[in-house]
């Protein structure tokens, strides 16, 4: 019988949070589209290097290369999640520009707040995979 995976909460939540930080400011360094201007599919376009970012950026062409690399990872692995999933992602960390609360969101989803915590958390440890940063007691 396949034993239950044992998430080890606190640490696993840090990685994503830690990652999304990380995507957020590279976001800002390299890609020129608003994050707020997602479809309602809620799904992340790739971006692809462009020879006129270096003539703006004090970044090296290697560096701007391994800033898009991690944008397009963290976009590969958000797009996996499933459209409510996707939305709590956004609203909760990618959309800097509206700030929601969590009540806010919970609402918009149609969720009791307490529902939305759990959701939440189920989101983020689903990311963790998607990303491959979980972290297990089996380590």
């Amino acid at each position: 019988m396949i034993e239950p995976v044992s998430i080890l909460w606190s640490k696993t939540k840090k990685n994503v949070e830690n990652i999304i930080s990380k995507y957020v400011y590279y976001s800002l360094s390299v890609d020129n589209n608003s994050t707020s201007d997602i479809s309602d599919s809620f799904i992340l376009e790739k971006i692809q290097y462009d020879q006129k970012f270096s003539s703006y950026l004090k970044l090296s062409t290697d560096e701007i290369k391994k800033r898009i690399d991690f944008i397009n990872y963290v976009r590969i692995s958000f797009n996996k999640l499933t459209t409510e999933e996707r939305k709590i992602i956004y609203w909760t960390y990618l959309d800097k520009e509206n700030n929601y609360d969590d009540r806010y969101i919970a609402n918009n989803l149609g969720f009791s707040l307490g529902y939305y915590y759990i959701k939440k958390k189920e989101t983020l440890i689903r990311l963790a995979y998607s990303l491959g940063v979980e972290e297990t007691n089996d380590k």
